[in-house]
């Protein structure tokens, strides 16, 4: 159903020809025709013979023009890109992780939903893909290529992250000295007749969910833009501070990795990890570090012994 709607912009009103319909059980604009003024609406009508635009193509350029345009400065999708083999035609794998990640912070929802989003975007008209190639099982399918190889142990993700790093840190976005570590959790709808599945497990479920399983994250950020520069998805059942321990071998991995002296750096997380026996590894790895102090750490003997072990520690 075409309806004329008035937009005022500034002080003037414009006029438009809109139709619409239920999309979803919602009602949506789907096409528009800008008609102008109205002086110009009224040499429409005085002029029969003038050219009407009978429909329009609706396109979200902004966040995913932006998020695209910013994957192509910082060097993130020809890295991803050159980790794994071309196809003849159609999308590889960096397209996939690419578009997933936009499309997660535009528009968070399920795979099956991915194709019709992106056929409204500037993304369409960049990429050149037809819409019809980002179906859940194509997903699947890209994201089963890079997977961490079982028989050599490569893993082509940790790969990407520490080359990131490394395109990363001669520009400015990077400080390379204040770190923020942290976890979270994410509870699923997985069934406990699931055995295949050894990451999703029952924990404690920081949304409250403890009666579903949960897949355990941790990353690392640069304390000062907020760039992800290591992560680590890990089995529901493990803590916090037993989690660390793994982190820390990944985050001295990937400052050894890219030539970034250990005792340049300031690791920055919460209570949650900072158990007696996290600070002798931090210790022994040489990471400044500062952390909020537990409060069963705070008291008597075991306050003492916990400065007692920070004192060997270099906290910027």
């Amino acid at each position: 159903m075409a309806s004329l709607v008035a937009k005022k912009k500034g002080h003037k009103l414009y006029y438009y020809v809109v139709e619409s319909a239920r999309v979803d059980g919602k009602p949506r604009i789907v096409h528009q025709a800008y008609l102008g003024t109205a002086e110009k609406v009224a040499d429409l009508v005085k002029d029969r013979t003038a050219p009407v635009p009978l429909s329009a193509t609706m396109r979200d350029f902004g966040l995913p023009g932006a998020l695209w345009l910013a994957a192509q400065q910082t060097g993130v999708f020809s890295l991803l890109e050159s980790l794994w083999p071309q196809p003849r035609s159609g999308p590889s794998p960096a397209h996939y992780l690419l578009l997933a990640a936009i499309h997660r912070i535009c528009q968070p929802g399920p795979k099956t939903e991915v194709s019709d989003w992106y056929d409204r975007t500037v993304l369409h008209s960049l990429w050149k893909i037809p819409p019809e190639r980002f179906t859940s099982q194509a997903f699947w399918d890209a994201f089963e290529q890079i997977l961490p190889e079982k028989s050599s142990g490569d893993d082509s993700l940790e790969d990407a992250q520490l080359r990131l790093l490394a395109l990363w840190k001669q520009k400015p976005g990077v400080s390379r000295r204040l770190l923020a570590y942290d976890t979270t959790n994410f509870y699923t709808y997985i069934a406990s007749t699931n055995t295949r599945n050894e990451l999703a497990q029952r924990g404690h479920n920081k949304q409250g969910r403890h009666n579903l399983r949960q897949v355990g994250l941790s990353y690392v950020l640069d304390g000062e833009s907020g760039l992800s520069l290591c992560h680590h998805v890990y089995p529901g059942d493990v803590a916090d501070a037993e989690e660390f321990s793994t982190a820390l071998s990944r985050i001295t991995r990937m400052l050894d990795h890219n030539q970034i002296a250990r005792d340049t750096v300031t690791l920055v997380f919460d209570k949650g990890t900072a158990a007696l026996a996290n600070t002798v590894e931090l210790a022994e790895a040489g990471v400044g570090w500062i952390s909020a102090l537990p409060w069963n750490l705070a008291c008597g003997r075991r306050r003492k012994n916990f400065w007692c072990m920070a004192k060997s520690i270099s906290v910027w």
